[in-house]
């Protein structure tokens, strides 16, 4: 899911970033549980912080749930779509974050994830929807690529392409992505599942 930061900016260019209190995933999540955050306040953790979502058109949530349907009809036993779940990335390289992108590709089935959120290793592929939040959806890119997440997806409504990123660099200074594609309408998707080609997804069927 794509997040608005302008709260943080602001709050960084006017007392230094250093200021700001940053928490841990188990905080967070304990903050959950005893009711202090809930769904309806619409914020997730990145990098340490309580960040607002952003509000999604209807453009974002028809190509979310496009893709999510495809991906649930075409993945083979051993892995399945999640829409707007978290993923735990602990001691990423600005702090603890649990991102929930728009979609992502876990091994395994929902009895694996009834008493904990996929983490890293847990996950094939993201897919982050973008409009008005391509710019925040590229700069995500970092977390994804410090926990050696393999691939993601931005799909960029804004001129109907994808975005394919893999070669993730893991932690490292600068972290992110060694590769970048972009796919138009008229190309075709594939998907490496542990060296198995899910191949044959067109782009324009992602798209909204």
């Amino acid at each position: 899911m794509a997040t608005a930061t302008l709260p943080v900016s602001s709050v960084s260019e006017a007392e230094g970033v250093d200021r700001l209190f940053r928490i841990s995933i188990a905080t967070y999540n304990r903050m959950g549980e005893l009711g202090l955050i809930n769904r309806s306040d619409r914020v997730e953790l990145l990098d340490g912080l309580l960040v607002r979502k952003m509000t999604r058109g209807p453009r974002h949530v028809t190509a979310t749930h496009r893709s999510f349907k495809i991906l649930l009809t075409r993945l083979p036993e051993g892995w399945h779509p999640r829409v707007e779940s978290p993923v735990e990335i602990s001691r990423g390289p600005d702090g603890d974050s649990s991102p929930e992108p728009d979609v992502v590709v876990v091994r395994g089935n929902d009895e694996l994830y009834k008493l904990k959120h996929p983490g890293p290793a847990d996950v094939l592929l993201v897919i982050q929807v973008a409009d008005s939040s391509l710019h925040i959806d590229r700069k995500g890119l970092r977390r994804f690529g410090w926990a050696a997440i393999p691939v993601v997806w931005i799909i960029n409504l804004r001129n109907e392409t994808i975005e394919v990123y893999n070669g993730p660099t893991g932690p490292v200074d600068d972290p992110g992505y060694a590769r970048k594609m972009t796919l138009g309408v008229d190309d075709l998707l594939e998907i490496s599942l542990d060296g198995e080609i899910l191949d044959g997804l067109r782009v324009v069927d992602f798209l909204a």
